[in-house]
């Protein structure tokens, strides 16, 4: 018998894997693709947001987990060597006021106890990132921001889950999933069938198709959004050296330019809403709106350098938060949904809200699950 079925490898099943392998019990991980990771997780910023760009008007469980995953991030990057390029953020303006935005978010962000972040004037903010554009009024210094290497990431949680006994299974897709008198029981395409006291539903986006061979009523929306970047070679390193956020809105992050570890630098994401979430190839248009925003960032950005383009999709819901939640009807059956942006960066403190907040409350939990106070 499994104690707990994870379903989905991505940066936040395998950070589960690796949280519940420090503690009593068989954790297993159905993931469908050929790596881990190789969907969602990696098909983005891998941008680890510093705490004063999650703040909590994005929605509690957003800022909250988010603000918490960006310390561990830091703990993790550490401990197992993932590759990182962490010189901090810069938040800019173009107007004055977009300037007095970022005096708001600096104070309502020391209201909410983050005193690191730093109000630049434009010669200061062009004084360290000469290339960008000469328009803009000023910026707003975020110190913990830093991309790192998500496939990096997720496998070395994987290496250490499987030393301490979890099991991961790479192309196994499931079709169905059933309750069980001692559980649950997860069926794959091959006809194995592996039974289970908890399931933890961390498919992404398709975490309302696994839902749905379950419940009644799936109990969150899905919204298929894409998110497209360009990616301008190693031969542009040093072209911007920290990561550069537009103006804030109130939805979105919006286009960013992210030098990365391996000397890359990402431009992007667009935000893209879709019928599907099967399909996301990036589109001329899209490549259009990311020269057009970025070219109000910086100056003479070497667009020649462009490697190559690619898309992703977001498991984004109606619902503004994180759906981080057990099933109503079967409550050893726990639902993440929604985990678009922050969900990168909360992925290892989502993982310990789950084990610590969620399963250690079930009222059904057969046995004491005890932490090592090693994990991290």
């Amino acid at each position: 018998m499994i104690d707990f079925l994870i379903i989905g490898g991505g940066i936040v099943g395998t950070a589960l894997a690796h949280e519940l392998s420090h503690y009593r019990g068989r954790t297993v991980v159905l993931e469908q693709g050929r790596t881990l990771s190789g969907v969602q997780s990696t098909h983005n910023s891998a941008l680890v947001h510093p705490p004063a760009m999650m703040p909590a008007a994005k929605g509690k469980m957003k800022s909250e987990l988010g603000r918490n995953g960006s310390r561990l991030h830091r703990i993790l990057a550490a401990r197992f060597d993932v590759p990182v390029f962490q010189h901090g953020a810069i938040a800019t303006a173009r107007t004055e006021e977009e300037l007095e935005k970022l005096h708001r978010l600096k104070r309502q962000s020391e209201a909410e106890g983050v005193h690191t972040i730093t109000m630049l004037s434009r010669e200061e903010m062009l004084e360290r990132e000469p290339n960008l554009h000469p328009e803009l009024k000023g910026g707003l210094f975020m110190p913990e921001a830093m991309s790192a290497d998500t496939a990096v990431l997720t496998d070395r949680l994987a290496s250490n889950a499987r030393l301490n006994g979890a099991e991961i299974y790479l192309n196994t897709e499931m079709v169905d999933l059933r309750k069980a008198e001692t559980g649950f029981e997860v069926e794959t395409t091959e006809g194995s069938v592996f039974p289970s006291r908890f399931v933890i539903n961390a498919a992404g986006a398709a975490a309302a198709s696994v839902a749905g061979m379950i419940e009644d009523r799936v109990p969150f929306e899905p919204v298929p959004r894409r998110g497209e970047y360009m990616v301008l070679g190693k031969q542009a390193s040093g072209f911007i050296n920290h990561i550069i956020y537009p103006p804030p809105t109130s939805r979105t992050k919006g286009i960013l330019i992210i030098p990365q570890p391996d000397g890359t630098i990402r431009l992007g994401p667009t935000d893209i809403k879709q019928n599907s979430f099967r399909f996301a190839l990036p589109t001329k248009e899209g490549m259009e709106q990311i020269k057009n925003e970025i070219n109000m960032l910086a100056a003479g950005i070497p667009y020649e350098l462009t490697e190559r383009h690619y898309a992703g999709i977001r498991s984004s819901i109606t619902d503004p938060d994180f759906y981080i939640r057990p099933s109503a009807k079967h409550p050893r059956l726990i639902h993440l949904a929604g985990l678009d942006s922050p969900g990168v960066t909360a992925a290892p403190a989502i993982a310990s809200y789950v084990v610590s907040d969620i399963i250690q409350n079930i009222e059904s939990v057969e046995r004491k699950i005890e932490p090592d106070l090693t994990a991290y």
